[in-house]
């Protein structure tokens, strides 16, 4: 996917996210996108069945789904990390979180979707 393409997707998710009141983060790695979303459980379930219904989507799934007391990217309707760049902060744990998610492999005891998580709390 061509850096022009990725941005196109990062503009398009930060417009519509911004008008449902969703945040989150996006990551890209090698055709790979893992993706945190944040909001209410109806505009999430609803934005998950858009996404499952575009054709350029393929294996989707949920990796975890659990209510929150608070949002981890608030800063951000949809951020994105392009994991090719390799410049990206935590690079190696990052990839390690979409490795263990393409082969629903835990890191840890830890799903890759808590451990995603765990990286940005810290």
């Amino acid at each position: 996917m061509s850096a022009d393409e990725l941005i196109a997707i990062h503009k398009t998710a930060k417009s519509n996210n911004e008008l449902i009141d969703v945040t989150g983060s996006l990551f890209y790695n090698g055709g790979w996108f893992l993706q945190v979303l944040e909001g209410p459980i109806e505009t999430i379930n609803k934005l998950f069945h858009k996404i499952e219904k575009d054709s350029r989507h393929k294996n989707s799934r949920i990796l975890y789904n659990e209510p929150a007391k608070f949002r981890t990217f608030t800063r951000w309707s949809m951020n994105m990390t392009n994991l090719e760049d390799r410049q990206a902060d935590k690079y190696s744990e990052l990839v390690e979180v979409i490795e263990a998610a393409k082969t629903d492999r835990k890191i840890g005891s830890a799903s890759p979707a808590v451990a995603l998580l765990k990286i940005f709390k810290e």
